[in-house]
C-alpha cells in the first residue's frame, strides 16, 4: 500500500514538473484529445495567437476559427488539422500570416487509450525567415536557393516531372542606364510579383538569386505542364508592357528563360549548367523565349559524371526545342 501511494506521488509530481515545463516554454503548445477537445495550451500559445481569453474561454472551435483567420491560406491550415485527426502521422511545414509572420508547426500523436490525441508545437521564426527572403522582390534569396536546392535535386517524386528553370531580364544593364535603377527596381518587384503569383502551389518555388536573375524549382504532373507554368510567366511578363527600348525587336520588358526537365534525383552541378547554357542559347536566340533543355533522368553517384538519358516529350515539343514568346 505504501508502495502504491509513493507511486502515485511520483506520477502526480512528474505530472505537475511537466505541466510547469509546457508553461514555460517559448514555443505555444495545444494539445487536443482524441475526440478533439482542448486539454492544455501554454501562455505562449495564446500569446502568439493573439487569442483573446473570452475566445479561448469558448473552447477549440473557436480558437480554431480565431487563429485560421490570421493566416494567408486558412484552408490548407484547416485541411491540414482535419488530415491528421485520429492519425498517427508527424507532422511539419510552415505556416504564413497576413501581417507577414511566419510559424513554423510541428504535430506529434500521442495513444491515449481512446485513439490518439494530439500535440501541436507553435514556433515564430519571422525572423529568421525574412534572413531567407529578398527586401525587394519579396521571393526567397540566394541563401534559401543555396539551401534547398540540394534537397529538391536529391528528392524521388516517382511519376513526376522535376524542372529547374534560370530566367533573365533581357538588357536589363541598358534598361536601367535608359530608364534609372529605381524604374528598374520597379520592374524587378513586378516581375517577382509575376513569379509568385504563377508559383503559387506547394510545388513551385521561385528564387532571386542574383541582380536580374531568378529560378525557380518545380515538380509538375508531366512536360506539358511543367513548361506551361514557364510560358506562362514568359507571358505575363510581355503582357505588362513595360517600354524598353533597348531590347530590340520587341521595344518592352521581355525575359528569356532556360529551363530543364528530368525526373528522379539529379546532380546539381549537371542540372545547372545545362540549364545556364539553354538560357545562354535563349538570350542568342532573340531573347524573350524559353530554350528547353530535355535531360531525362539524371542520376546521381559519387564522381562528378551524370548519365544522360534522352526523354521523348509530347509532339509538337520536340528535344531542345526553343519556346519564343507571343509578339
Amino acid at each position: 500500500m505504501v508502495e502504491l501511494t509513493n507511486n502515485t506521488q511520483s506520477v502526480q509530481t512528474a505530472y505537475v514538473l511537466m505541466r510547469r515545463t509546457l508553461d514555460l516554454l517559448p514555443d505555444g503548445v495545444l494539445i487536443l484529445g482524441h475526440d478533439r477537445k482542448v486539454l492544455y495550451f501554454n501562455e505562449a500559445f495564446e500569446r502568439l495567437w493573439r487569442i483573446p481569453r473570452d475566445v479561448a474561454a469558448c473552447g477549440d472551435l473557436a480558437m480554431l476559427d480565431h487563429v485560421a483567420s490570421q493566416l494567408d491560406d486558412p484552408t490548407s491550415f484547416l485541411a491540414l488539422v482535419e488530415e491528421l485527426d485520429a492519425s498517427s502521422e508527424f507532422s511539419e511545414d510552415e505556416l504564413t500570416f497576413k501581417d507577414g509572420r511566419v510559424f513554423n508547426r510541428r504535430s506529434a500523436a500521442l495513444e491515449d487509450g481512446g485513439g490518439y490525441s494530439r500535440i501541436w508545437i507553435f514556433s515564430d521564426v519571422t525572423e529568421a525567415w525574412s534572413a531567407r527572403v529578398d527586401v525587394l522582390t519579396g521571393l526567397l534569396n540566394r541563401r534559401a536557393y543555396a539551401n534547398e536546392l540540394p534537397e529538391f535535386m536529391a528528392s524521388t517524386e516517382h511519376g513526376h516531372t522535376k524542372s529547374f528553370a534560370l530566367i533573365d531580364v533581357d538588357q536589363f544593364k541598358s534598361y536601367n542606364d535608359s530608364y534609372g535603377h529605381a524604374a528598374g527596381d520597379a520592374v524587378l518587384e513586378r516581375i517577382g510579383e509575376i513569379l509568385r503569383h504563377a508559383c503559387d502551389s506547394n510545388t513551385a518555388s521561385p528564387y532571386r538569386i542574383g541582380g536580374e536573375e531568378f529560378a525557380v524549382t518545380c515538380v509538375s504532373d508531366d512536360d506539358q505542364a511543367a513548361i506551361s507554368l514557364h510560358q506562362e510567366i514568359l507571358q505575363h511578363v510581355r503582357q505588362e508592357v513595360v517600354r524598353h527600348d533597348g531590347n530590340h525587336p520587341h521595344g518592352i520588358v521581355t525575359v528569356s528563360v532556360g529551363l530543364g526537365l528530368f525526373s528522379g534525383p539529379a546532380d546539381a552541378r549537371a542540372v545547372f549548367t545545362s540549364v545556364d547554357r539553354a538560357l545562354y542559347r535563349a538570350k542568342s536566340l532573340g531573347r524573350n523565349t524559353i530554350a528547353l533543355e530535355p535531360m531525362g533522368k539524371l542520376s546521381r553517384n559519387n564522381s562528378d559524371q551524370t548519365t544522360e538519358i534522352p526523354r521523348t516529350l509530347p509532339n509538337p515539343i520536340q528535344n531542345s526545342i526553343v519556346l519564343t514568346g507571343t509578339s
